[in-house]
């Protein structure tokens, strides 16, 4: 409810992961990959904090951004940090199939590609947002 609840910048990753760890276990009758686990955590606080007035903040400034294809296809297109190659593999193996590794593969070079800037701003390259 409050940004400065968050992990710190520097610990979004690991509590991330987390987060999708208990996401995976607590609906383990149901197909839930990393990526589709990322994907509601991150919508929830795209939708909380950095829609909510808050994306400023440094903590909001880590979060990791929704992916989707469209993001993925849009930085491809766009040799975003001349990473056409890695958006292209994303884009390949798709967002809801992502094992941890390769969700984190594809936040990493979004933090890279957008060189300290906060990694929601990356969401201009999605369609949906144009």
């Amino acid at each position: 409810c409050s940004p400065d609840k968050l992990p710190l910048p520097q610990d979004i990753d690991n509590a991330h992961r987390e987060w999708r760890d208990k996401i995976i276990k607590a609906a383990a009758k149901f197909p839930f990959t990393h990526g589709v686990a990322a994907k509601l955590i991150n919508v929830y606080f795209k939708s909380a904090f950095v829609c909510g007035g808050y994306h400023n903040n440094e903590r909001v400034r880590a979060l990791h951004p929704p992916i989707d294809s469209q993001l993925l296809e849009e930085l491809s297109k766009r040799n975003v940090g001349g990473r056409k190659n890695i958006w292209d593999e994303a884009r390949k193996i798709r967002w809801s199939n992502f094992t941890s590794a390769q969700y984190e593969k594809v936040i990493y070079n979004i933090r890279s590609a957008l060189e300290g800037a906060a990694l929601w701003e990356v969401e201009k390259y999605w369609k949906g947002y144009q």
